[in-house]
């Protein structure tokens, strides 16, 4: 009676097993639909659940100049999804009791010298963003400088009360890491994290010699949409530095839906994979975001570097994980329906609508931008006319008395006077919630449509000398416009699909805190001022340069 119960409960299990790849893939033939009329480079999906990789979904191009497809293999970057590697490790340690989390981190960096008026900043607090340290230092990442550039930095916050992300953190974790075990961070995480999960396509550093063997990667040029070949740039710290395959990472993601255990036992004790993934703060715990979603746990995170962009997330209770690598971008949208798709085909349910792509950020139709824009100073049913913009023969015009201006298209709602002007500064449009252009920024100067209703911000601020362009002269930018909108200084950062803006807030002459939070640690700073320009921007001490062109 036992044998027979055995067998058929083997009988149930593999019949279960074969509806849900018979679901998976009927799920990966829509998908492959979908992204056959999504313009990208390349794009691999995994879909895993405890056990094993149930399915591999491949789209695109390894090399487009070469027409190179995309294969199962392809090595590319995954940006910061590396950072939770880096707390594995020091998990581990703190196991072996070598780490203690609590202590203050310049117990493992005695040459850390942060001036600060608050308790001293843990590895705790860098694990789990809540250091109160600068997003990113451009010109000293991935070197041990940049722990030397925070000499100058002062934090605005105690340890622990607000959380702000930050890859500066996780880059001296890993130099914390290889002070303790006295070796690379590149070896540490292979013997410790990658070899232990079975990973052996996965490499811990991306330099010249890893290159060759990965895809290229690709960003949007602004002018028009269309992809180029990213910059290319070496990487070895502990915030991203990771290459790896859909293989290897749906690896991963078991070991995160298995609790800590991977293919020859536990990596992570219970304590230490609680600890990793229990929020601290905002739903984030030591380098993963954890949330509930429709009653279930998902624990995700994303990743970005030089053109390669990834995301990985498993679904504890429905167990089953999704991995994303692309070679030029993954919209957020797509990626929404294709893990709601596969959701669907674990659980049996009805599949969610159709994809339907949203507008694209960097070819809008240029009739948005037509119109008349007023000063917001006047009431909305008097105000008159002060820019007037139209299409003229394909092109977005600025109509003038002396002439009009044909515009040229420089990024997301951003556009220049075409050819060699004496105006170098960018005309940006502003949406509404709904997607309606109902604002252009030019320079210090700002104006509004008729159904622009919100309330403006009163300001006596003179912010003429600092708009402009600036950029950091390196090939991972940043770059930044900076203008006056609704009274108030703004700058804009974009990424190939969206922008990320971010508000002024004048705190002392020529120095400014950046973001809406009081406690922002971020500060810029403009000075060089020559005809009334700044010609400098330093955004935490990351120094960028008046650009006169847009």
């Amino acid at each position: 009676m036992r044998a027979l119960l055995v067998a058929c409960g083997f009988v149930f299990a593999s019949s279960a097993f074969a509806d849900v790849d018979s679901r998976l893939a009927e799920t990966g033939r829509a998908i492959e639909t979908v992204l056959a009329a999504t313009p990208q480079p390349g794009l691999i999906i995994g879909i895993t659940d405890r056990q094993s990789l149930r399915k591999v979904i491949v789209h695109g191009y390894a090399d487009l100049k070469t027409r190179t497809p995309l294969k199962a293999d392809s090595r590319l970057a995954i940006g910061s999804i590396s950072k939770a590697f880096t707390s594995i490790a020091l998990l581990q340690l703190a196991d072996e009791q070598r780490f203690d989390l609590h202590a203050p981190i310049t117990r493992y960096l005695p040459w850390l010298d942060i001036h600060s008026k608050f308790a001293a900043m843990t590895g705790h607090d860098m694990m789990s963003h809540t250091a109160g340290l600068p997003y990113y230092l451009t010109d000293s990442a991935s070197s041990r400088f940049a722990g030397l550039e925070l000499k100058t930095f002062e934090p605005t916050y105690a340890p622990g009360t607000h959380w702000q992300y930050s890859n500066t953190g996780y880059q001296l974790l890993g130099y914390a890491l290889e002070n303790i075990e006295g070796s690379r961070y590149s070896k540490i995480i292979q013997r410790r994290v990658l070899q232990p999960l079975g990973m052996t396509s996965s490499s811990s550093i991306i330099d010249d010699a890893e290159r060759a063997s990965m895809t290229a990667s690709y960003t949007r040029w602004p002018y028009d949409g269309k992809y180029v070949e990213a910059p290319w740039f070496e990487y070895t710290a502990g915030d991203g530095s990771i290459v790896s395959t859909v293989s290897d990472m749906s690896a991963y993601t078991r070991f995160i839906l298995n609790r800590g255990v991977g293919p020859k036992g536990r990596v992570l004790s219970e304590r230490a994979f609680a600890a990793l993934t229990t929020p601290v703060r905002d739903d984030y715990g030591y380098g993963l975001w954890i949330r509930r979603e429709d009653g279930q746990t998902v624990i995700s995170h994303g990743g970005g570097i030089a053109g390669f962009r990834s995301h990985i997330e498993a679904h504890m209770e429905e167990g089953f994980a999704l991995v994303f690598l692309s070679n030029g971008g993954i919209g957020e949208p797509l990626r929404k329906w294709v893990t709601a798709s596969v959701a669907a085909a674990f659980a049996d349910h009805p599949a969610p609508p159709p994809f339907t792509p949203e507008r694209d950020p960097l070819t809008a139709n240029l009739s948005d931008y037509a119109g008349s824009y007023g000063s917001a100073s006047e009431p909305a049913a008097s105000r008159r006319p002060k820019l007037q913009f139209a299409v003229v023969n394909g092109n977005l015009t600025l109509k003038q008395a002396a002439g009009d201006q044909p515009l040229q298209r420089i990024g997301i709602d951003a556009f220049r006077v075409a050819g060699d002007s004496n105006d170098n500064q960018a005309y940006i449009f502003t949406r509404a919630a709904e997607g309606r252009v109902v604002q252009v920024s030019h320079g210090a100067e700002w104006y509004v449509t008729k159904e622009f209703t919100d309330p403006v911000a009163s300001s006596t601020h003179d912010y003429s000398t600092f708009v402009g362009h600036y950029v950091y002269p390196g090939p991972e930018g940043p770059a930044g416009r900076i203008f006056v909108r609704s009274g108030e200084l703004v700058g804009v950062f974009a990424w190939e699909e969206q922008l990320f803006t971010q508000k002024f807030v004048p705190l002392e002459s020529g120095v400014f805190r950046m973001g809406d939070e009081d406690y922002s640690p971020e500060r810029a700073r403009f000075d060089g001022i020559v005809d009334g320009h700044a010609q400098r921007l330093t955004i935490s001490g990351v120094p960028l340069y008046r650009r006169e062109t847009q």
